[in-house]
């Protein structure tokens, strides 16, 4: 059997699942493919009107355990705004934010360190366009019974703490 092949026949029976790109990959399709190319996603800079910055609580075998920038992947065929506005949605709970439309940094991540997980390439490479956003004055966290300690735990920061992921190591750069 060759290449070409056996492409063919797994679109069949992608498409025979019912998984679209639109809709989402899944999980196992989502990582074998996370390991051959480098996922493009975009990193959330929150602030509210007293120049602290929102960090999310993470918790997972491919970063580890700490504070991290909120962030999200984008889709075949979404734009970057919708991922923007879906990622505050889903992990903020933001339906009104302002953000620069200009992104204030591009990463190129690599994690080479070794994870929890079987295969070490999976989710290894990212590209993060980061863009700096506005919470309204209104806006309050809203954690919904998580403690501090749990995955997607928010919470204000005026620099970085201690436990900062790994990962994303290369934010000391343009955050306090």
């Amino acid at each position: 059997m060759n290449l070409t092949y056996l492409i063919v026949e797994l679109r069949k029976k992608i498409s025979n699942l019912g998984i679209s790109a639109q809709k989402g990959l899944g999980k196992e399709l989502f990582e074998f493919l996370s390991s051959l190319t480098p996922i493009v996603n975009v990193d959330l800079l929150v602030y509210n009107d007293k120049s602290q910055f929102l960090l999310s609580r993470r918790n997972d075998p491919y970063s580890g355990c700490g504070w991290h920038v909120p962030g999200g992947c984008i889709r075949f065929r979404e734009t970057i705004d919708g991922r923007l506005r879906k990622t505050a949605l889903q992990e903020l709970g933001l339906i009104e934010f302002k953000y620069n439309k200009d992104p204030i940094k591009v990463f190129e991540i690599f994690s080479n360190e070794k994870r929890d997980i079987a295969n070490q390439d999976e989710r290894a490479h990212f590209i993060s366009i980061v863009y700096k956003c506005y919470v309204p004055f209104s806006y309050s966290l809203n954690n919904e019974g998580k403690q501090e300690s749990d995955a997607g735990f928010l919470k204000w920061f005026y620099k970085l703490p201690e436990d900062f992921l790994d990962i994303q190591q290369c934010y000391k750069e343009i955050l306090p």
